[in-house]
């Protein structure tokens, strides 16, 4: 499968993603020394990971179903534990995987991060998806690393990427998807680290 068929694939469902459902309340029920809560900037969108991730889920899901995304088999998958089958000995659950089960046919595991996170939750993120590529039996073909945020945010963790990418790296696609003007770009990266290791809050 070409790369370049997944990556715009994924970054058509990002495009295709409903504003409503990904942004938060700007309700803060905390300031109750009022007897109304508080209002926030609403020019000011906040935003959580998980509420991405379902609506692109769902968003991937309608453009396999109408035809205009046909990988030849593969489908996409939420969260799932590779440790079920015995792959590792610590729960390791991408957010995605795009794959045909019962099969040796990996073709994409992709994670979802907000630009706003440290740059250490980036990288455990990146080993993740090294992992998934190399594993003996796995060898996922793409991995890929969704950063979502406002273009400020994320050309700042984009500095940090760049950081990382060296000669003889793994090959991690980077796809940075802008919450304002709600429109998807992409590169890629050779992930490269000395000794690929998992902190205890990865999952």
């Amino acid at each position: 499968m070409v790369i370049k068929e997944v990556v715009e694939a994924i970054k058509l469902a990002l495009d295709n993603m409903d504003k409503n459902t990904c942004r938060l309340s700007q309700i803060d029920y905390n300031k109750k020394k009022k007897r109304k809560p508080i209002i926030e900037d609403k020019s000011k969108d906040k935003h959580l990971e998980r509420p991405f991730a379902y609506e692109f889920y769902q968003q991937f899901r309608k453009l396999m179903q109408n035809g205009d995304v046909d990988f030849d088999g593969p489908i996409i998958q939420a969260e799932v534990d590779k440790t079920y089958q015995h792959y590792f000995k610590k729960g390791k659950s991408p957010d995605f995987i795009i794959h045909s089960p019962d099969s040796d046919n990996n073709l994409a595991v992709i994670e979802f991060k907000l630009a706003t996170r440290s740059k250490n939750d980036i990288k455990e993120d990146l080993k993740k998806l090294v992992l998934f590529k190399t594993h003996a039996r796995l060898k996922y073909s793409n991995g890929i690393e969704v950063i979502l945020g406002t273009k400020r945010s994320i050309d700042k963790r984009k500095k940090d990427i760049n950081n990382w990418n060296g000669k003889g790296g793994e090959e991690i696609i980077i796809v940075e998807f802008d919450t304002v003007s709600w429109k998807a770009d992409h590169s890629v990266i050779l992930f490269k680290e000395k000794k690929v290791k998992f902190s205890k809050s990865t999952n």
